[in-house]
């Protein structure tokens, strides 16, 4: 459903400076992270979404993945994934081409936020309240997102 997220660290290995220490690194970090935990909460909303076999509550159909208001979160979720994806890629690639800057990274990094804070909010609001149960372990996701917030 979603493009691969660029969170293979070895793409930034050969950066060289500004990329490799201080603000570019921190920067550059935060798109690849950010970009990569939107894939990861895209992919394991569908994944739920499609493994839930009992009507939903307020539901229109008897499966949870066929209802239309389910649909159009997933398509919001990809393509919010879509979006971080390219995001990092585009300044993956030119930060190689020495095209990049760090405050162009530092822009990127601060936009993705809401994207990251958005993809985590509506995967448990999606899922409800069982979602938040321990057994699922979906709470990584939330720990993961307020660590990138943190940083």
């Amino acid at each position: 459903m979603t493009a691969a997220a660029p969170t293979d660290r070895s793409r930034t290995a050969d950066l060289g400076a500004p990329w490799t220490e201080g603000a570019g690194a921190r920067a550059l970090g935060l798109v690849i992270d950010r970009a990569a935990l939107i894939a990861e909460v895209t992919e394991t909303g569908a994944a739920q979404t499609a493994a839930r076999t009992r009507r939903q509550q307020h539901g229109n159909t008897e499966r949870a993945a066929d209802d239309p208001q389910f649909l159009r979160v997933l398509a919001d979720a990809a393509a919010r994934s879509a979006v971080a994806t390219a995001v990092a890629d585009s300044l993956l690639r030119r930060a190689a081409e020495g095209t990049a800057s760090v405050d162009e990274a530092e822009l990127l990094a601060a936009g993705l936020a809401p994207l990251a804070s958005e993809a985590v909010r509506s995967l448990f609001e999606t899922l409800g309240a069982s979602a938040t149960l321990s057994e699922h372990g979906l709470h990584h996701f939330w720990t993961r997102l307020h660590a990138l917030e943190a940083r």
